[in-house]
């Protein structure tokens, strides 16, 4: 069976599913910037794990991830991969498009994107855009998660680029009548990027118009004090819960009993929590951005939020026709954001690249 490793952070929900579905075909070996999530102890033998036990941040400094490069070397020569994937390009990426170019190494190298890895920290300075441009050029393939994201990535290289989601691993049974007309979910992190703040004064607007209104929001983040003030002064600290990170099966009840699914980042690919809240049969209220129009149609399975605009009326418009919404969403779910098949489909790919 051939190797292959992961290098990134292994406590994210993301590796994890990757591990998970790639356990599969491969002798999986972890590389965890950090720790590694308790279910990749699970999925992977503890020989094949390696902790650098690093504290890197959402908001920087994950440069120093460039220190453990004789470390990650030396692992890296112990195991003898066959393949090398990266999820992150601008960090855990260029330790290994490094590795590949400036040691004698022979792996094949596949640069897993993200999202702002590629849409928003490449064009911060001219250092971020050259690190992006040589992680990129490093490897034998890249993969994407959103069609957008491909078009920025094929703006910056020549390499081989796969479009798939990370997807789901099934469609969930759904029973449309547990959901509540007004409750409304947001489970993005409580950093700027994801407006939260926007979150709770649109909230905030429609409570005014429907006092049964409930928002709901999970998930953590830099901005959470300031946020929980912000509800209070609104006035919407008795119809704001934050329930801060919560279990995948927790985050699954919710899906099931919320209507509206909120997200609205100012930048992002494909967000799993978008496709996970559509296969759930919630109304998403989405920012219009590249990758949210590759799953959204306006009126059709969801709606793109327009600050100060989008309010009570397009939310009843909608409320009436939640079960035609609930029904076109799981439909392209199950077509199109199936992560084991797109899986599947990339192993296939795998057995044609030479290091």
């Amino acid at each position: 069976m051939k190797k292959y490793l992961i290098i990134g952070d292994a406590d994210s929900a993301h590796v994890v599913k990757w591990v998970k579905q790639l356990a599969g075909y491969f002798d999986v070996y972890v590389i965890a910037s950090g720790t590694a999530h308790e279910k990749i102890w699970q999925l992977v033998p503890d020989e094949n794990i390696f902790e650098l036990k690093m504290d890197l941040k959402e908001q920087g400094g994950n440069y120093q991830i460039i220190k453990k490069y004789r470390k990650v070397k030396k692992i890296i020569k112990k195991i003898e991969p066959d393949f090398v994937n990266a999820h992150y390009i601008t960090s855990y990426g260029f330790l290994a498009a490094m590795i590949k170019r400036f040691s004698s190494l022979k792996f094949i190298l596949i640069q897993s994107a993200w999202g702002t890895d590629i849409l928003v920290t490449p064009f911060k300075n001219k250092l971020y855009f050259w690190i992006t441009k040589f992680s990129l050029n490093a490897a034998n393939l890249i993969t994407s998660d959103s069609e957008y994201m491909t078009q920025v990535i094929r703006s910056m290289s020549g390499i081989k680029t796969l479009t798939f989601t990370f997807g789901l691993e099934n469609l969930p049974e759904v029973d449309l009548n547990e959901k509540k007309d007004w409750l409304f979910y947001s489970n993005r992190m409580l950093s700027d990027n994801y407006s939260i703040e926007e979150v709770i004064e649109f909230f905030s607007r429609v409570a005014h118009d429907i006092p049964e209104a409930l928002l709901i929001i999970s998930h953590d983040g830099p901005n959470r004090k300031k946020l929980e003030s912000r509800t209070e002064e609104s006035g919407m600290s008795e119809k704001t819960r934050f329930m801060g990170f919560v279990s995948e099966e927790k985050q699954a009840d919710l899906y099931k009993i919320a209507q509206f699914y909120i997200s609205i980042p100012t930048s992002d690919a494909t967000s799993v929590s978008l496709l996970e809240a559509m296969a759930y049969g919630c109304i998403p209220i989405v920012s219009d951005i590249p990758a949210n129009r590759e799953w959204i149609r306006e009126g059709e399975n969801g709606i793109f939020y327009q600050k100060n605009k989008t309010g009570s009326h397009e939310l009843k418009i909608a409320l009436n026709n939640k079960e035609n919404f609930a029904q076109a969403n799981r439909d392209i779910i199950k077509e199109k954001a199936i992560f084991p098949d797109a899986i599947s489909k990339y192993v296939d790919d795998l057995q044609n690249l030479k290091p």
